[in-house]
């Protein structure tokens, strides 16, 4: 008996210290990790995309979700550097490129001559997490606006792409809450390349 007493107040501690360790901490997310980066890419076609920072119309700025502790408490989930508005265009461009899009990140003055520019506002991205006794509950959520501009007609796209997601982990890792916010960002990604196509130097809805 006294041997499972041990085990138990063992089980107590360790769920006390994992409550209790990094409040009021930031915890690092990317957005996204790029993934795939090994991949032979075949082209689609030969237009050239610029992709403008997007701009970030979220309530809240400051940070990219909260993490409740068991015991109270509360660490924020941050990008590292940078903001999120360049972070999300980079991160359009690399999923693009993988998909064999000749797309690049607008510098500067931007890219003279592209055949089409993508905009993009961010309404709402970020990821939260609760824990409690024996379980830590996430849910993220991810919308974006895109809007792209075919410089040969003047016509344009518009894209509304949203996603959201949920898990529960026994022991919370900033990894879970990063690969979640990865899931969603390729989500909408692979919305919008599903529902448009290339035709020449214009891109078209489906």
């Amino acid at each position: 008996m006294k041997h499972y007493q041990f085990v138990g107040i063992g089980l107590l501690g360790i769920i006390l210290t994992s409550g209790c360790a990094g409040k009021a901490e930031r915890i690092d997310l990317k957005v996204p990790v790029v993934s795939g980066a090994d991949e032979k890419v075949v082209a689609v076609s030969s237009a050239t995309v610029e992709i403008q920072p997007f701009e970030d119309n979220r309530t809240d700025r400051s940070h990219l979700g909260t993490r409740l502790h068991l015991w109270g408490g509360e660490s924020h989930f941050s990008l590292p550097s940078g903001t999120l508005g360049d972070a999300t265009a980079q991160a359009f461009a690399d999923y693009l490129k993988r998909k064999g899009w000749n797309a690049t990140v607008a510098k500067g003055n931007g890219a003279v001559g592209a055949d089409m520019t993508i905009t993009g506002k961010l309404v709402d991205v970020g990821v939260d997490a609760k824990s409690s006794i024996g379980q830590t509950t996430l849910n993220a959520k991810s919308r974006m606006v895109v809007q792209v501009k075919n410089h040969a007609d003047g016509s344009q796209v518009r894209e509304d792409l949203t996603s959201t997601g949920t898990d529960q982990v026994f022991w919370f890792d900033p990894e879970d809450a990063q690969e979640l916010l990865n899931e969603l960002y390729n989500k909408n990604f692979e919305k919008f390349v599903t529902d448009t196509k290339l035709d020449g130097k214009i891109l078209k809805l489906r």
